[in-house]
């Protein structure tokens, strides 16, 4: 991707241009973008369906997607937020389509280490940016992470981590990092991309403008990802082994010790890899690895993944709400033995009878929310227990109830979070809320 300069990027190197731009959405990124596009001087028009939104009074808007197809004729790009579907009215002209994301990086002039796959992008994202910092280095975690690229538009930064999701990378072309990491590859938002492969394929466009000696970090264990990175002749490095290992009781990255898994706070395999992903890039960008070593050792995890909750009167809770997806699930309960899960929620196309493979670990399940039926399913023929509950409150007593001194009380859904509550977060706190009070009154704490 050539740098943004006068004689490539037209108008916009004085902040002024004559061009259309219609945005479509007005939450974060689509606040963002009109604040940039009117920035440069462009002609501003917003669509936004929910009438519960408010918009400034000075905005250009349109509330009926009946409206979409005449106007996209007349507009130069179509700025689309990043949950909208791709089979909405403003995909009418797809030539004209862009994300929030695509939109900033033509005018970003600091180096980007991008981020993707389908489960540890904020984790991981979180972690480089740590590093990074603690280097000496200014930075910041931008995109999916919760602030959109738009907001770095004009600094001039060391580097910027950029959390980038399905969703933004479908509409996102010549991201061009100095780095990108691949995480990992299972089924996930297969509502919205419509197919396996339409997935993959967004996955995949965070290698777009790279230069050839620019380094693809990738899973092991993803073969979906090194054989479409093989099928277009783009380089890559596995992560164990050529960025880091883990060696009896000590974590390696790049050749070098970053100390005793023992000390880490946290050491569940999937931190484990976390680390190695992040230290790999850190030390790869020029990290000092004494900054590599402190994050890690210091690092608690992020809230709703995987979260310690607290111990119980012999029982162990975890928050797991952001595992939305049955892979994130197997993933997340590797490391553990003897556990009364908590799954189900709002299904996003995805099979979740591979759930039974959890089977030898569980001492029972708790199926919750719109996919309750298909949690029980996925488990039957197995030698376990498993109820059905229609309350958080009641999902938790039920958990008690089944869990024996020393197991693990988990709730990790499978699902996203979208019938019971507005966030992962929101269920995530129930949770909580509803483990300490059940917990009160059993007398445990």
């Amino acid at each position: 991707m050539k740098p943004l300069t006068q004689e490539n990027q037209g108008d916009s190197a004085t902040g002024h241009s004559s061009q259309s731009i219609l945005v479509g959405g007005y939450g974060r990124a689509g606040k963002s973008a009109v604040r940039l596009a009117r920035q440069l001087g462009c002609n501003v028009i917003v669509f936004e369906s929910n009438l519960a939104i408010d918009l400034p009074g000075d905005l250009s808007v349109i509330r009926d997607e009946n409206e979409l197809a005449d106007l996209i004729v007349d507009v130069d790009k179509v700025i689309v937020s990043p949950g909208i579907e791709p089979t909405h009215g403003l995909f009418g002209d797809p030539s004209k389509v862009q994300s929030e994301m695509a939109f900033a990086r033509e005018r970003i002039t600091s180096p980007i280490i991008a981020i993707t796959g389908t489960n540890g992008k904020t984790t991981v994202s979180t972690l480089l940016a740590e590093m990074a910092e603690r280097s000496g280095s200014s930075v910041r975690a931008l995109g999916n992470i919760g602030t959109p690229l738009s907001e770095a538009v004009g600094s001039n930064l060391d580097l910027i981590v950029l959390e980038a999701s399905s969703f933004q990378l479908a509409n996102t072309s010549n991201l061009a990092p100095i780095q990108a990491a691949i995480l990992n590859f299972a089924p996930d938002h297969l509502d919205w991309h419509g197919s396996i492969e339409h997935y993959l394929a967004s996955k995949m466009r965070i290698v777009e403008g790279m230069d050839d000696d620019a380094q693809v970090w990738i899973s092991n264990f993803s073969p979906e990802v090194s054989g479409s990175l093989d099928a277009i002749g783009r380089s890559y490095r596995q992560i164990l082994g050529e960025g880091g290992d883990i060696f009896e009781n000590e974590l390696i990255v790049l050749g070098r010790s970053i100390g005793p898994i023992s000390d880490l706070k946290r050491q569940f395999n999937h931190d484990l890899t976390n680390f190695l992903f992040a230290g790999a890039m850190a030390a790869s960008f020029g990290c000092d690895y004494d900054a590599i070593r402190s994050t890690c050792l210091e690092f608690e995890g992020l809230a709703h993944r995987m979260q310690y909750v607290g111990s119980f009167g012999g029982y162990q809770v975890f928050d797991d709400s952001k595992a939305t997806t049955p892979d994130a699930v197997i993933c997340d309960m590797e490391s553990l033995q003897d556990v009364v899960l908590i799954a189900g929620g709002k299904n996003k196309g995805l099979d979740l009878s591979v759930l039974a493979i959890l089977a030898p670990k569980l001492r029972g399940v708790v199926a919750i929310g719109e996919s309750a039926s298909d949690i029980e399913g996925a488990f039957v023929g197995h030698d376990l227990s498993v109820v059905r509950a229609f309350s958080m409150a009641d999902a938790v007593e039920g958990a008690f109830g089944m869990a024996q001194m020393g197991d693990s009380i988990v709730l990790s859904p499978g699902c996203t979070s979208w019938d019971w509550y507005s966030s992962y977060v929101e269920r995530g706190l129930d949770f909580q809320s509803s483990i300490k009070k059940s917990a009160r009154l059993r007398g445990l704490i």
